[in-house]
């Protein structure tokens, strides 16, 4: 007789077979949850960061198409959450014609500043070289005029890079600023307003503050924004930009040192009322006015040196100008202290040569600087702390070299 015989699980069995697959089951559901929650994790951080770094580096290099906070050639507002300022403008419209020299750029020189870059680029050849160029007096003031120093081939292009003149032509001045309401940054320049912080990931940026700081890093100002009398002393600005995306929040710091400021690069426009630091009278090495423009008969430019202790030394100089001729340097007077007539010249010479402020008399006795090899002649010493203010000013535009 045979027997056949079918093992079964008993009940006990089951229940533990159960346990173990629940167990295991649970296991793998929550390495599963934890590892989508460190992939989101990771996903929306690596979101922010870019978002961030892109927004950021439109901000302070700009775009392909225009120059950013870091080529500033001059700030027009500075405020905790906005700035504006005059990049670069390259005028690329012109091509050179047959027995032409003469060009007119697109948009106005400002004042007072340094002679237009100017490139050639030859036909068929694909890189730019410098040429020599010197501006023309034009008969409208709206409008700038230079000539190439060399002749060119015909139908080469030409570029003029310089700094336009914000006040004849608002629209060089381009604006970067952040939307609260939005929780947007924004740009805007000749081509329209555009949302520089607009991405795909739906990445937010719930904060924006900007910091200025002069050359010594100091902070210039804590309130929402600089005085108008000390935005040239700005050289370096801080960026502060906070991002939201779903749950999560990240930051990031900046400091964009502005490499054009005027006194980063040592040559500014001068206009009337304008405060500089300037080194003392030991320091000094370089303090030159050129760049004339817009003088007229009987106008006048007042500059004045105040320590912080002890006498200021303060210049006028008068301008003449007679019928169609150019106009002239008439007169320079130099009061120490202030008030004080020390010394009075009459150069009767031409604008183009400039003037040097170190350099106002033959023996060195009145000029800014202090003659190393003078000890007991030379009357003019301003030491310590310097500020440098523009006193009177009727003249279109002027530029200052400074060199410590």
């Amino acid at each position: 007789m045979n027997y056949s015989f079918h093992k079964s699980f008993t009940l006990i069995e089951l229940l533990v077979s159960i346990a173990i697959s629940i167990v295991t089951a649970a296991a793998i559901y929550f390495s599963l949850n934890t590892a989508l929650e460190s992939w989101g994790y990771s996903k929306d951080q690596l979101a922010l960061q870019k978002v961030l770094n892109d927004v950021m580096e439109t901000i302070a290099s700009g775009t392909v198409s225009s120059y950013g906070v870091r080529d500033s050639l001059e700030v027009i507002a500075a405020g905790a959450n906005r700035l504006e300022f005059v990049p670069p403008w390259v005028d690329d419209t012109h091509t050179a014609r047959r027995q032409e020299s003469v060009y007119v750029l697109t948009r106005r020189l400002k004042p007072g500043s340094s002679v237009p870059i100017a490139e050639v680029k030859l036909p068929e050849v694909q890189d730019y070289q410098l040429v020599q160029v010197k501006m023309l007096e034009s008969e409208d003031s709206k409008f700038s005029r230079l000539q190439l120093g060399v002749k060119t081939v015909e139908g080469s292009q030409l570029k003029f890079t310089y700094h336009p003149d914000a006040v004849a032509n608002p629209d060089v001045v381009k604006s970067i600023w952040w939307d609260p309401d939005d929780k947007h940054v924004y740009s805007q320049y000749v081509d329209g307003r555009e949302v520089i912080s607009e991405n795909s990931f739906g990445v937010e940026i719930i904060d924006m503050a900007m910091r200025y700081y002069d050359n010594a890093n100091n902070v210039i100002t804590d309130f929402q924004w600089v005085e108008i009398g000390d935005l040239n002393l700005i050289t370096g600005v801080e960026i502060f930009i906070k991002a939201k995306l779903g749950q999560y929040t990240k930051d990031l710091i900046s400091f964009v040192n502005l490499r054009n400021s005027p006194l980063r690069a040592g040559y500014l426009p001068l206009e009337e009322g304008m405060r500089l630091p300037i080194p003392d009278s030991y320091e000094i090495h370089t303090l030159m006015l050129s760049n004339f423009s817009g003088v007229q008969n009987g106008d006048v430019l007042a500059l004045e040196a105040t320590p912080q202790y002890g006498k200021s030394w303060r210049i006028e100089i008068e301008f003449s100008q007679a019928g169609l001729l150019k106009p002239k340097l008439e007169k320079y007077t130099v009061e120490y202290p202030s008030g004080n007539v020390v010394y009075t010249e009459y150069p009767r010479t031409g604008l183009d040569v400039g003037l040097n402020l170190l350099a106002l008399d033959a023996g060195g006795l009145y000029d800014y600087d202090k003659e190393t090899d003078i000890d007991i002649r030379d009357l003019v010493l301003v030491e310590g702390e310097v500020i440098l203010e523009v006193d009177e000013m009727n003249i279109e535009g002027v530029g200052l070299f400074i060199r410590p």
